[in-house]
């Protein structure tokens, strides 16, 4: 199958400056186009984030060991050392089991929520999270090889309900205006029954009907290098869960959002002030949710620059009946369009989480993808854009 290619044309400069950037190997930047997927053994969640000297870091959630691991990479994933304990889950005090729709001893404790990388510190914080919301946070200073347990304060939101970061896309820190520093976690919020967040609930209201879905989705900004989290305000459009954010040059958010309301795109949108407010809420025309139901399935968003360019990247299941085939697809102008995509690999991919190397370290010009299907992919912007038969 050819490499597809829908809205405006990828201009001929951008893509050949594309296939010249190439990935590090033996310390320097090798040109050419560049793809590989080994087997990863991911229990229940993984999660991937780049320390800020370039180490690779999976994350995964041990359930029979009751715990958060990571495996560490100095060499841009050519060699992984031994799991690191990240920390002990801990209790949550709800139980969101729901009459038996989630079972097993679990039920109740903290899982690995999401990840964030503070770009001001260098600190990597991982949150402790389930269904409900724990105030407990894993917290690195050394690039992931040892980790200590914090308490961290979270405010409820204007509907008094507390938000989770579990199953939501890694955290990211502001690089422009005027919240320069701020960190932004993508969040959900789960009101009432776990088993009725698909449902649609319709209650009378004069001469008409008001919608109110069971979840909704939203972020947590910490201005205190995370000892704090403030909840914006709702997304506009009810019923997401599993959102992914990025900043973009202009200081602008975007927003991606799974839906669990009804079968669909994806739901997107963008922030104007540092992620406390939402504003043109909307269904992408070209970002499929699914399958396989009506509940759609979380994708992944990363960002890159190339030759002054901004580059968005988004992964999700290629297909339509199932959540197989793991594809990649690219966007020149924000979101609005994603006119190159590419198949990462055949089969079960399900969730997915991407993370993007950093400049000047051995993870330089590799892009990181991980499946919760028990495989992991490293490739580059070339291999993505390269026009020629997918295998």
């Amino acid at each position: 199958m050819k490499c597809a290619h829908r809205g405006p044309v990828v201009s001929a400069a951008l893509a050949a400056a594309a296939l010249g950037w190439g990935v590090v190997v033996a310390g320097e930047l090798q040109p050419g186009s560049f793809h590989e997927v080994w087997e990863e053994e991911v229990p229940v969640m993984g999660h991937l984030a780049v320390a800020m000297d370039g180490t690779v870091l999976v994350f995964k959630e041990e359930r029979t060991r009751k715990r958060v691991e990571v495996k560490r990479s100095g060499d841009g994933g050519g060699t992984w050392n031994d799991p690191i304990v990240v920390g002990e889950r801990v209790r949550i005090g709800t139980d969101m089991s729901d009459g038996g729709r989630y079972k097993g001893e679990h039920v109740g404790w903290s899982e690995l929520g999401n990840v964030c990388v503070d770009e001001t510190s260098g600190d990597i914080m991982v949150f402790a999270m389930g269904l409900a919301p724990s105030r407990t946070l894993y917290r690195s200073r050394d690039h992931g090889k040892t980790w200590q347990t914090e308490k961290t304060l979270i405010k409820p939101d204007r509907n008094g309900w507390l938000a989770t970061t579990y199953c939501c896309d890694p955290g990211i820190t502001l690089r422009h205006g005027k919240k320069k520093g701020r960190l932004l976690m993508p969040s959900q919020v789960f009101v009432g029954s776990v088993n009725e967040d698909g449902a649609r609930t319709y209650l009378n209201k004069g001469q008409g009907r008001k919608y109110f879905a069971k979840r909704y989705s939203n972020a947590l900004h910490s201005d205190d290098g995370g000892r704090t989290w403030t909840p914006s305000a709702p997304f506009p459009m009810l019923g997401g869960s599993e959102p992914g954010l990025l900043e973009l040059k202009d200081g602008s958010i975007y927003y991606n959002s799974r839906t669990h309301v009804r079968p669909g795109n994806k739901l997107v949108g963008k922030s104007l002030d540092g992620g406390e407010t939402w504003v043109e809420g909307r269904e992408d025309d070209e970002l499929f949710d699914g399958p396989p139901d009506v509940y759609g399935c979380k994708g992944a968003l990363a960002r890159l620059t190339l030759e002054g360019r901004e580059i968005l990247l988004f992964s999700s299941p290629g297909r339509k009946d199932r959540r197989d085939d793991i594809t990649v697809r690219v966007s020149f102008d924000g979101g609005k369009s994603w006119p190159v995509r590419r198949l990462v690999r055949e089969g079960p991919g399900n969730y997915t989480w991407l993370a993007v190397g950093r400049e000047g370290t051995p993870s330089e010009g590799f892009i990181y993808l991980l499946s919760n299907k028990d495989w992991m992919a490293r490739f580059n912007l070339a291999w993505v854009m390269e026009d020629r038969e997918q295998k």
